[in-house]
């Protein structure tokens, strides 16, 4: 990186055309996840903090741009923003399923549109000023100003998963607008006839992003699969964008059409060559880059070429800040991008000082005495700590009865450094003697990079079969740790294969309600590592990584209850003492309650306010627990189910409706009857319970949500309709609640990233695939690393490995 945060790659062609810091904008308290470029000098963002900010340049300062609108109305995360010329509107999409047309200038609401499922990922206008909507239900929906903002047209089951990219077409395209989704695909709309929705093209995952290359004609998709696409009309591929080691969430074309920008979760935006897809220029950033824009350039900004007609990059980070980075030199901050280019080294020195630390912690060093024992298997790999100091790995070759030197291990020895090879610095480089009496071949990675590219680099500079791939990803995984290599790419992007990741865990206990599950290997003698020396023979396949709490089948209930102060505030409440004292004997461990007793606590569910339910609600916890035994018929159950959902759905809103209906949901799942009935509402139910996940939520509240999205967990196994239905929302949820759980509160973010494991490993493709794209793959990650207490590290490890299976 250079003074102005900005690494060069390849440009020599438009010297002028390098991108540098031109304002740092600081005011979203939480990742900013989308842009909206409004005019030259006006641009909209919109974030996980709830809010849409408006950015204005200000006049008579260098580059410098302040927020001159805050747009406060959604109830949570905002991820999805357009601008709407024909009514100088702003419209965003969130996590609370709406989507708000915003006044940029006051900030003040426009109209609100409503309608979909799940949480609303994307938002296009079209050139008519109608609205279109994709959501993680799959639907696409359309709206009409002209017609008080109506839902007029509604694609059920548009893609086969989440709809999480927009775009409208011109008319060079025929218009309508295409979408991208979760299942791969972009698909075209031009009307409401046969033949909407054709598959326009695919890449190898997830479509992420799509815009427009208007002066080029054609369209830009980003992808999972760490590639961007340009398409031409027809649906062909004219230029391909490879580079980024991870997940590619956006791309922008410059409005003279020759550049394409693009954002990824490597924690880099890269320019591009918009024909010839050659990368021009990384430019490196504090987070995962969600979302980019190019500004129109300056009225008379020059030519074809000219650095000014290039226009201004945006970049949306998820250190919170928005940057705009221009190629013009007088509109560079110099103090701004000198400040962001020492952060960056400071932080780069830090990890790369922790991943040294860490690989030399994970290596298992054994003296040269080791290799006097024979391998237990054909490709077992030994690290030596030779005499002299040296770090060496050894394979065991069956065929020759002897352990064959890999290589010396660079990089994780005692005083180790950067190394130096061709010219350019890396974390390791490893010897690889391929061929008796040839000098040995060098494998150079740093931390963060792509295996699969590392090791097809390799294989091509050296002249060698592709065939040896796995072998030298293993190796590289296995040899560097699975945390130091690019996040996501543990998973072949082209051919969805996985790695060997060492890892595993010590068998333990889950706790209330939990059995012990788990299992753990050595990463160190497990097969499938490199050995070059034998091309035709098999690695060995190495012991698959285990989870440590899953399967996890046995709900977790609330056992414990003061019946005093239940009965005393039904008495309060006009509850007849004699038919809410027997149920409270029966939920105690005494006789069936009588029927008119039951007949008395169905009426009170069905008919009492809300805010009287909370104590009828804490009751009924108790009877879920004791089935029949209580009197819980399927009519009772029923009854039950309906109050609880009207609790936390209709005002007032109480903190004691959202506790106690919490746990008397959790509680249904211990019993058959009860569990159906709440089952068939459980997703109106979670609906109400996501209040919980709010930051100013009471800690009980928040662990009741958490057990309940545990306890859908253990039955989306059994592949029942109604529990599948409610799968995507709990995984919504507790995406929600993961994210905002404070980290003393322990049993919380515990139970939920077990649940969040369990679905994502029993609820299919969908959920899955939902859960990469709410970002539970980087939380994952995170806490497995630092998440605190052993047992939400190993929590964490359970759903990092169920969403990569």
């Amino acid at each position: 990186a250079d003074a102005h945060g900005a690494a060069r790659v390849r440009d020599r062609r438009d010297a002028m055309s390098e991108y540098k810091l031109r304002a740092d904008c600081k005011g979203h308290e939480d990742d900013v996840r989308g842009v909206a470029v409004c005019a030259a000098d006006v641009f909209a963002t919109c974030s996980r903090d709830k809010t849409v900010r408006v950015w204005r340049e200000v006049i008579g300062g260098v580059g410098f741009f302040a927020c001159s609108t805050v747009c406060v109305g959604h109830e949570s995360f905002v991820t999805a923003l357009a601008f709407a010329p024909n009514a100088s509107s702003v419209v965003s999409g969130g996590r609370d399923r709406t989507l708000v047309a915003w006044d940029p200038a006051s900030g003040d609401v426009r109209a609100t549109m409503r309608g979909h499922a799940l949480d609303v990922t994307a938002v296009c206008v079209l050139g008519d000023g109608r609205v279109v909507s994709g959501s993680m239900d799959k639907s696409i929906k359309i709206f009409d100003p002209s017609k008080s903002f109506e839902c007029v047209e509604t694609f059920e089951n548009a893609h086969n998963s989440s709809v999480l990219a927009l775009i409208a077409l011109p008319d060079a395209f025929g218009g309508g607008f295409l979408s991208g989704s979760a299942d791969a695909t972009i698909r075209a709309w031009k009307n409401a006839g046969a033949g909407d929705g054709a598959v326009f093209g695919r890449h190898a995952d997830t479509v992420r992003g799509l815009s427009l290359n208007a002066t080029l004609n054609l369209v830009l998709s980003a992808s999972h699969d760490t590639t961007a696409r340009a398409w031409t009309p027809a649906g062909d591929v004219a230029a391909t964008y490879r580079g980024h080691s991870a997940l590619v969430y956006a791309v922008a074309s410059s409005a003279c059409g020759t550049r394409v920008v693009t954002g990824s979760e490597d924690d880099t935006a890269r320019l591009w060559f918009a024909a010839s897809g050659d990368c021009a220029q990384v430019v490196p950033h504090p987070g995962c880059v969600w979302s980019v824009a190019y500004l129109p350039p300056p009225p008379g900004g020059g030519g074809a070429e000219g650095k000014d007609s290039l226009g201004d990059v945006v970049t949306c980070c998820a250190d919170g800040s928005v940057r705009v980075w221009s190629a013009s030199p007088d509109r560079v901050d110099a103090d701004a991008a000198k400040s962001l280019d020492d952060f960056l080294e400071q932080r780069r020195e830090e990890r790369a000082a922790r991943s040294l630390a860490d690989a030399q912690s994970k290596l298992k060093l054994e003296p040269p005495s080791a290799l006097v024992a024979p391998g237990d298997r054909d490709g077992a790999t030994k690290v030596v700590k030779e005499e002299g100091g040296a770090i060496a790995a050894y394979s065991w070759s069956s065929a020759g009865a002897t352990w064959e030197r890999l290589g010396e291990v660079t990089g994780v020895g005692e005083g180790a450094g950067k190394k130096t090879y061709a010219g350019q610095e890396y974390d390791y480089v490893f010897d690889v003697d391929f061929k008796d009496g040839a000098p040995p071949l060098k494998l150079p990675f740093n931390d963060g990079d792509n295996p699969y590219a590392a090791a097809e680099q390799f294989l091509e500079t050296s002249g060698l079969p592709m065939e040896y791939r796995e072998q030298v990803v293993n190796f590289i995984v296995q040899n560097v740790g699975s945390a130091n290599v690019a996040q996501g790419a543990n998973v072949d992007p082209f051919t969805g294969a996985g790695a060997y990741v060492p890892g595993g865990a010590p068998t333990g206990a889950f706790g209330a309600g939990g059995g012990a599950y788990g299992g753990s290997h050595d990463p160190f003698t497990g097969g499938g590592a490199y050995v070059p020396s034998a091309p035709t023979a098999a690695p060995a396949a190495p012991a698959a990584p285990t989870f440590k709490y899953l399967p996890m089948r046995t709900p977790v209930a609330f056992e414990t209850a003061k019946y005093e102060g239940i009965l005393r505030k039904l008495s309060e409440f006009g509850a007849e003492e004699g038919a809410a004292g027997e149920v409270a004997a029966a939920c105690n461990g005494g006789d069936p309650p009588g029927a008119s007793s039951i007949a008395a606590l169905t009426t009170y569910l069905e008919s009492w306010p809300v805010d009287k339910l909370f104590p009828l609600l804490d009751l009924c916890r108790m009877a879920a627990l004791r089935g029949d035994a209580a009197g819980v018929t399927r009519e009772v159950a029923s009854a039950m189910a309906a109050a609880c959902a009207r609790s936390v759905a209709e005002a007032p809103r109480l903190p004691a409706n959202l506790l106690t209906a919490g746990r008397l949901f959790c509680n249904a799942f211990r019993h058959e009857i009860a569990r159906d009935a709440f089952v068939l509402r459980a997703s109106e139910i979670l609906d109400g319970l996501a209040a919980a996940a709010s930051p100013d939520a009471k800690t009980p509240a928040r662990l009741a949500l958490a057990t309940a999205i545990l306890n859908v967990s253990t039955r989306v196994h059994a592949s029942s309709d109604a529990v599948a239905e409610c799968a995507p929302r709990a995984v919504s949820v507790g995406a929600e609640l993961l994210l905002s759980c404070p980290a003393e509160e322990d049993d919380a973010r515990f139970r939920t990233l077990v649940a969040l494991a369990q679905i994502a490993s029993d609820g299919g493709a969908e959920c899955k695939s939902l859960a990469k794209d709410l970002g539970l793959g980087d939380v994952a990650e995170a806490l497995r690393v630092s998440g605190g207490s052993e047992r939400v590290r190993d929590a964490a490890g359970d759903l990092k490995l169920a969403m990569s299976r």
